[in-house]
């Protein structure tokens, strides 16, 4: 997110007190190898996280392996952790929580009730009821939704007579609308227009990343949270544009909320999107649901399940534009597609189609890196133990209370221990050599951790898979795509894993051909 230095600045706490916390913390960690710092003002963060991305990464984890020791901003130790055990540790244990920032940002941009902010039985009782409305059976019933949205991209493509087309904006606008077709039973044109404003605004201002971005973000992060919270009431912009956010998704989610309440109580069928669903009375979950949970998750539906999808489907079609002979086998496979005894279909039986998903998912993680904070004094489990810095052999990490902790999702789906030794290689065959994790289950699709896993795992992560299904048939079915000549397509980190021209602008132009 972007943050105003101006809104951050008055409210740094004496440094003498972060210097104070920042030893307490270096006590359990400082034996773990790892980099040198560049400096001592932004340590390793400029290396990790500005162009070109994942190279640093690349060269760390193979130096000092699956956990190693990083600086932050101002000498702050952080772990960098891509170790399978100790991920699926962090992520299902209630030692470790969100960064009190990144719990302060959830609840800036989506409200106090939404799922990533709510703990303890609250947040089990809320995904309970989610989650019953993303099951596989539940999501199959979209599938016609998301085939026309995937019609209109085709459409779109059909009426361009550019040389190279931009797909970004096509494929941004069009998993948005499934989002809002499939959760909230209406088109774009539907919701507010101030709402989807916001929302697009949003989403923009928050695709930064720079050294200064990251040095403010970091002083946001050593502010007591209850007072990084009230900088959201300061007479800035950015604070501003957040609160008029909120205010609208709870306004419009309400609206949506009271109109599909009112048609239950008329006998008429509300449909059959998420909200509607949750609504019934006969829900299983309806009791134990309220109108103003539903509400609560308004923003986090139209935020999280639109552009992370998109990126994901571009990266794919830039794969499959550098190997045309795989490309063609794809098409080939999409021509012959099986088909449901009710004539739907069947994506889950295409082989190669969900290898590529998967392999894209593996290779392009659209969040590379997510961040917990210990709630306690703890150990980290390793599958691996480790050598530290005096020599001793580690099967474990001691942590304090309050130590940072980078999941490292890019680097672990690269271990060439997991994935093999051509793991940084684009090759959706191993996928159907089985040379993959099978039993493992750190991640809720696949072992990957594309969708994050544990307690705060996407919940919609089936429905982006049958979205990237879907729309990858329809494209490759009707056309060829290419990279032209004259232009690059780059992954750069700006707070999603996004493609962009030499320019550093998000942009991802391809040459694109009707199949004869």
């Amino acid at each position: 997110m972007t943050y105003s230095a101006a809104a951050i600045l008055p409210f740094l706490i004496p440094l003498g007190l972060v210097l104070f916390s920042t030893i307490r913390q270096q006590s359990s960690i400082q034996r773990i190898p790892g980099p040198p710092p560049s400096s001592w003002l932004l340590g390793n963060m400029l290396q990790l996280f500005l162009p070109p991305y994942g190279y640093y990464d690349d060269i760390w984890r193979k130096a000092y392996g699956t956990v190693y020791r990083f600086q932050g901003c101002f000498g702050r130790d952080r772990l960098m952790v891509s170790d399978p055990l100790a991920l699926q540790h962090i992520l299902n244990s209630g030692e470790f929580e969100f960064a009190p920032i990144f719990d302060t940002l959830f609840r800036w941009l989506f409200g106090e009730r939404n799922m990533a902010v709510l703990k303890g039985k609250e947040h089990r009782n809320l995904r309970t009821a989610w989650n019953a409305a993303f099951t596989a059976g539940a999501v199959r019933q979209y599938q016609p939704i998301l085939e026309k949205v995937a019609q209109g991209i085709s459409e779109k493509l059909d009426a361009s007579d550019s040389p190279a087309i931009d797909i970004c904006p096509l494929l941004s606008s069009a998993t948005v609308s499934s989002t809002t077709e499939v959760v909230f039973g209406c088109a774009v044109d539907d919701l507010g227009a101030e709402f989807v404003e916001s929302n697009s605004n949003i989403m923009a201002s928050s695709a930064t990343q720079s050294s200064a971005q990251i040095l403010v973000d970091e002083f946001g992060g050593l502010l007591p949270s209850w007072l990084f919270r009230r900088t959201i009431y300061l007479p800035t912009k950015a604070s501003q544009a957040l609160r008029t956010h909120v205010e609208l998704a709870s306004r419009e989610g309400w609206r949506l909320v009271r109109e599909k309440m009112d048609a239950v109580k008329q006998g008429l069928d509300g449909g059959d999107d998420v909200y509607s669903m949750l609504l019934r009375p006969d829900a299983q979950t309806n009791k134990s649901l309220r109108p103003e949970d539903i509400v609560a998750q308004t923003s986090v539906m139209m935020i999280g399940g639109s552009d992370t999808t998109a990126y994901t489907l571009v990266w794919a079609l830039v794969e499959l534009a550098k190997n045309p002979e795989l490309q063609d086998s794809l098409r080939a496979e999409i021509h012959g597609r099986p088909r449901t005894s009710r004539g739907d279909v069947a994506y889950d039986s295409m082989p190669l189609l969900n290898a590529t998903i998967k392999e894209s998912l593996r290779i392009y993680p659209v969040r590379p890196w997510t961040y917990r904070v210990a709630t306690k004094d703890t150990f980290i489990p390793l599958s691996q133990s480790i050598l530290s810095t005096t020599g001793e052999r580690l099967s474990q990490i001691q942590v304090k209370k309050g130590q940072l902790v980078t999941l490292g999702f890019a680097s672990y789906q690269k271990l060439e221990s997991r994935w093999g030794e051509d793991s940084g290689q684009f090759k959706p065959g191993r996928w159907l050599e089985s040379r993959v994790p099978q039993s493992d289950a750190i991640g809720p699709y696949a072992n990957l951790l594309a969708f994050s896993g544990g307690a705060h795992a996407c919940v919609g992560w089936r429905l982006a898979v049958l979205e990237m299904q879907v729309i990858l048939s329809e494209l490759l079915d009707k056309f060829t795509f290419s990279l032209p000549v004259e232009e690059s397509i780059e992954p750069r980190y700006m707070t999603n894993l996004m493609p962009t021209n030499a320019d550093g602008q998000k942009r991802a132009a391809f040459c694109v051909k009707r199949v004869l």
